[in-house]
């Protein structure tokens, strides 16, 4: 029996889960890096092994490419390339090189859907999250002394390893009061291009936090910070 010709992707409307909403985000943050770099999108494709550090599981991952919100491609770059090289794959088989950019689709709903918090984001009434340090339970708050970063009552990212330049982006935030967006605190390392530090620094943030509950960004040029909350799940 002939296979059934294939349809277009549909863009349909959809309710995100906490992990999708974590990984459009990690792959919206991965294509404004790639922009505010002036790289191509696909030298900052993110592997499916940080799409699932992010919670999401391998069938929402094949939705998002049925609905055309993701470019799948097998990495194939050669030792010594300048730019990233990638096999682009129009089928749904998942293997451990798989990488994945935006699409044009993607990167509207992502826009959409991360610049800010969800309505169902807000932590349930019934429930009583620990308040963070100024009373304020959705913004987070730096313990410098116990090197934490917390959310919703609940310890976000804990530092075990000295993390100095993350930890003064924590500190930065903390002593303004966790506005919205913040100049580049680093401070300038001869031979370190600050676009670079910055954007790694950043990355840094978002990995390995115990919770998955804030969302860090470059501001598009290379030289200020801005933060976001995700779904609690």
């Amino acid at each position: 029996m002939r296979p059934a010709p294939r349809k277009d992707p549909v863009h349909r409307t959809f309710s995100p889960t906490p992990a999708m909403q974590a990984a459009l985000t990690v792959l919206l943050e991965a294509y404004e890096s790639a922009e505010e770099l002036r790289r191509p999108a696909w030298d900052f494709a993110v592997d499916i092994q940080d799409l699932r550090a992010a919670g999401l599981p391998s069938n929402a991952l094949r939705s998002l490419l049925c609905q055309g919100y993701l470019e799948h491609g097998i990495e194939k770059t050669p030792v010594g390339a300048k730019h990233r090289a990638f096999r682009r794959c129009a089928n749904l088989t998942l293997t451990e090189q798989s990488c994945f950019v935006l699409s044009e689709p993607g990167l509207a709903r992502a826009r959409e859907l991360c610049r800010k918090p969800p309505e169902n984001s807000r932590p349930d009434r019934n429930s009583s999250p620990a308040p963070e340090p100024d009373g304020n339970p959705t913004r987070p708050g730096w313990d410098a002394e116990r090197r934490e970063l917390r959310c919703w009552g609940e310890v976000v990212k804990r530092f075990r390893q000295p993390a100095p330049e993350q930890e003064a982006i924590l500190a930065a935030f903390e002593e303004e009061g966790w506005p919205p967006h913040i100049d580049d605190p680093l401070s300038p390392q001869p031979g370190r291009d600050a676009k670079d530090r910055l954007h790694q620094t950043i990355h840094n943030l978002n990995h390995h936090q115990q919770r998955t509950l804030i969302r860090f960004q470059g501001d598009g040029n290379g030289r200020g910070v801005h933060w976001s909350l995700l779904m609690q799940s």
